[in-house]
């Protein structure tokens, strides 16, 4: 079945509402374009699930558009620098933003058990790390008892909204990933609704060329963004911008100059 496609604004202003939980993949496949149109649309309070959080998370977070945060990292992987707003937050003691860290592991498994309509998943291993002993997932982890035996547990995620990237897709939004699939899959079934945002609308037979990736059913519409996670790099699309990694980071290091920096975002339009 043909989807509708449409534009980053359009689909934003559509499918995102303030207070929403708003998965923004993929892990290691950050989409800033997406990000972006969120401030850009003064969105606020959303529950943001992102694995890949990186600078991403960091300047959602700075543009007050984060009640809460789940998320495998925030950092930036050019530097050494910080993710600024982050570490201000983190280190204040009285952050206004929930922050969920977790492993891609338990990220992984809390969307399956969305994805699956179950209230928990299990997963192994992480004994001797702050997410079992310190309780970084912040009230997400718990260890329960069966007659099977016990296991540890997280709880399960079901966005109301999720944007996937992928390199390209056929107009039924069968696409291809060119690269780490990860939990992208389970993402986009246990979320209410799945936006999917690709570097280039083809045909069929060049889909199966590539390879599918995800099917066509598990999204309502798509978006054709060349360059939506720039300044990230795409695979065999474009490469990292250092230079904007840098620029951000100069500027995000005090308040006043990440206040400078988001002039700059509200104003554009890609």
């Amino acid at each position: 079945m043909r989807l509708p496609v449409l534009a980053l604004d359009d689909a934003v202003r559509t499918y995102v509402h303030d207070g929403d939980a708003a998965y923004l993949g993929n892990f290691g496949s950050q989409l800033f374009a997406v990000g972006h149109e969120l401030i850009r649309q003064q969105r606020r309070d959303l529950d943001l699930i992102i694995g890949s959080g990186g600078i991403l998370l960091d300047q959602l977070i700075g543009a007050g558009v984060a009640a809460s945060a789940t998320f495998g990292h925030c950092w930036s992987p050019v530097g050494p620098f910080a993710a600024y707003n982050f570490r201000r937050l983190a280190e204040s003691g009285r952050s206004p933003v929930a922050f969920h860290e977790v492993s891609l592991g338990m990220f992984t498994a809390a969307l399956t058990a969305g994805a699956w309509g179950v209230p928990f998943m299990p997963f192994p291993g992480l004994e001797g790390t702050g997410f079992l002993t310190e309780d970084w997932s912040r009230g997400r982890v718990e260890n329960v008892t069966t007659g099977f035996g016990s296991s540890n547990v997280v709880r399960a995620i079901a966005p109301d909204i999720a944007f996937v990237h992928a390199d390209r897709c056929d107009p039924d939004g069968n696409a291809w990933i060119n690269g780490p699939v990860s939990e992208v899959p389970v993402a986009a079934a246990a979320s209410r609704a799945a936006v999917l945002v690709v570097e280039q609308l083809t045909d069929a037979a060049d889909l199966r060329a590539h390879g599918v990736t995800l099917p066509g059913h598990l999204f309502d519409a798509i978006v054709v963004h060349p360059g939506a996670v720039a300044p990230d790099g795409a695979a065999g699309r474009y490469g990292r911008d250092v230079d904007a990694y840098v620029d951000y980071a100069e500027h995000s290091k005090t308040a006043e100059g990440f206040a400078q920096w988001l002039d700059g975002v509200k104003g554009a339009r890609r």
